[in-house]
């Protein structure tokens, strides 16, 4: 029995040395994504997958480092890898379902997100993303419930309750659409998202002469692009009016 033993001490330091390593190799990993070195922890991420080829936790950090460098379907067949390992992976779906977003595919993102808030109904940011994906869909009525759901959970996500106003704008619930807009300026105080949002709601609501003053504001303060602004159907009373393309055109260019 001794002789057993101590034939096997060996193989026992292995496999403990296996396991140190590859924490080792998670716990640089995850040092050097916050400090910035993406691909230092991408690769210390393969090493531990290397070290442990079952661990979903390790696929699940790849995925995330990748999707920091914005290579999606790398990120993607990372979270799958966890997934396959272990269902459960909450992260590794929710990375999955972002993936699927950035790679066009909106119906398999829908599937993952719809899945966490089966399994998570408490799940604010699935609530949240589930919501924006149906608004893009222009389902609003479902939007509007995991919006609310969303908000119930976490009550300063002022992406959720910009992309609420802008709903409830659109189902031409303009009082509550304002209300919205009121809560946004308390949560989010100098962002573009308050009046941005009341100029959709004005805009709406042929409120023409509001809607441009709330426009002001939000170029003010800084929109994602102007080219989005353009594009953008909420706003589509204000095309005809010759303020509007004198707007954009004075806007700061990003």
């Amino acid at each position: 029995m001794k002789r057993l033993l101590v034939a096997g001490l060996p193989l026992v330091l292995m496999v403990a040395g296996c396991v140190g390593g590859q924490a080792e190799h998670k716990a640089r990993g995850n040092v050097m994504f916050h400090n910035g070195d993406v691909d230092g922890a991408i690769v210390e991420f393969r090493a531990a997958i290397a070290a442990a080829p079952r661990d979903a936790n390790a696929f699940t950090l790849l995925g995330n480092a990748l999707f920091e460098k914005a290579r999606y379907d790398d990120s993607a067949q990372a979270y799958r890898n966890a997934l396959a390992i272990d269902p459960h992976a909450r992260e590794a779906r929710r990375g999955l379902a972002t993936c699927e977003l950035r790679l066009g595919r909106p119906g398999e993102a829908r599937i993952g997100f719809t899945q966490l808030v089966e399994e998570a109904p408490t799940d604010a940011e699935a609530q949240s993303a589930l919501g924006k994906l149906l608004y893009a869909q222009n389902e609003l009525e479902g939007a509007r419930t995991h919006l609310e759901a969303s908000l119930e959970l976490a009550k300063n996500d002022a992406s959720a309750l910009y992309t609420l106003a802008l709903v409830l704008a659109r189902q031409g619930k303009t009082a509550d659409a304002r209300a919205a807009c009121d809560r946004l300026d308390v949560i989010a105080p100098d962002k573009a998202w308050a009046p941005y949002a009341r100029a959709v709601v004005s805009a709406r609501a042929g409120q023409l002469d509001d809607a441009f003053a709330e426009l002001d504001k939000a170029l003010a303060r800084g929109v994602g692009s102007v080219a989005e602004v353009a594009a953008d159907d909420n706003l589509a009373a204000l095309r005809a009016d010759p303020r509007f393309a004198a707007r954009l055109a004075a806007a700061p260019k990003k």
